[in-house]
């Protein structure tokens, strides 16, 4: 009987102290902020930048909230009020930063968001590209591409930069100086199909120039295989001679090395792995895996077809999509005599 007394006493014990222990534990539980910290900035930027960011984005609770910003290459803290606008001044060197904000309120768990940066040179931070001796300056914004001879016709040997339209991968403008900018169909054509050789829309290409049609894409095949290509195939171990193996982005391979690919970048065409975009540019994906490249020639009222490479594939396949739906890199051409 004393035994079983004793027993019950430890239980009721026991249990006091696990019901004064969670007791404990919800007094400490907070609360979770609503809302999404919104500052911006580019993924790609050229160094020494600097951006002006607005300190908010939480909406509960409506009031007390504090804002930190720290960044990971000066060690620097910095403690804001909600709508308190901040600039953020990027290193003069290039690598691989974070930025840092947290939002803070008494009550409440911390906001955080980690913000990457990849800052660049424009001229130093691409190596062993192979430029051709040629090259041609758009008047419109004075940037210069370079520009080789294949078969019939002149092509750009870097993606266009024009910004008027389109936008920068990730929406980083400056990264447009590298890689070139994304644009749909009808930013890149102005709504206008073309077909024939050297026949196809000026769009958003410098005067002179124009958007490659299937013709074009036909005779730059031809020209590197030395036989007849139809646009409508997948143009085997075409791609491989349209990659540079050795170009470097801040050191490291702006194609991914690949066994499958014996990338030789023959006519200096230096085929540049911008990535695409969907959804109205609001959506970012495979810079530095894939490039994709527009015809000005339309499927149908729909739908333009676009030619496109990736890292692992020696081919360079052609595909078809909705005229708004895909950003892509464009090339432009002419004929020359």
């Amino acid at each position: 009987m004393k035994r079983g007394i004793k027993y019950l006493l430890l239980l009721f014990i026991a249990l006091s102290c696990t019901l004064s222990s969670c007791h404990k534990k919800k007094d400490t539980l907070k609360n979770y902020m609503s809302g999404t910290l919104d500052a911006y900035i580019p993924l790609y930027s050229l160094v020494d930048r600097s951006y002006q960011v607005t300190t908010g984005g939480i909406t509960n609770p409506t009031s007390g909230v504090s804002y930190q910003w720290i960044t990971s290459y000066n060690k620097d803290t910095v403690k804001l009020s909600d709508g308190d606008p901040f600039t953020i001044f990027l290193p003069d060197s290039v690598g691989t930063f974070t930025i840092t904000q947290i939002a803070m309120a008494d009550g409440y768990y911390n906001t955080i968001q980690n913000l990457t940066v990849n800052t660049f040179t424009r001229y130093n931070s691409l190596k062993r590209y192979v430029a051709p001796t040629d090259s041609i300056q758009d008047p419109r914004d004075q940037q210069f591409y370079h520009i080789e001879k294949i078969g019939n016709l002149e092509w750009f040997t870097k993606n266009l930069n024009y910004s008027q339209n389109g936008e920068g991968y990730a929406k980083s403008d400056d990264i447009g100086f590298l890689f070139g900018r994304l644009y749909t169909w009808e930013e890149a054509t102005g709504g206008i199909s073309g077909s024939g050789l050297a026949s196809g829309p000026q769009g958003i290409c410098p005067d002179g120039w124009h958007i490659p049609t299937n013709e074009d894409w036909e005779d730059l095949a031809m020209a590197l295989k030395g036989e007849s290509m139809p646009f409508i195939d997948n143009w085997k171990g075409v791609g491989e001679l349209l990659i540079p193996d050795t170009l470097t982005f801040n050191g490291n391979r702006v194609w991914p090395y690949s066994a499958n690919v014996n990338r030789k970048n023959d006519a200096k065409w230096n085929a540049m792995p911008g990535g695409y975009s969907v959804n109205s540019h609001n959506n970012f994906t495979d810079i530095f895996i894939s490039a994709y490249f527009w015809s000005a020639t339309e499927k149908d009222g729909d739908n333009a077809y676009f030619r496109y490479l990736h890292y692992d594939i020696g081919d360079f396949p052609f595909n078809y999509t909705t005229k708004n739906g895909l950003g892509a890199s464009v090339r432009c051409v002419r004929k020359f005599n």
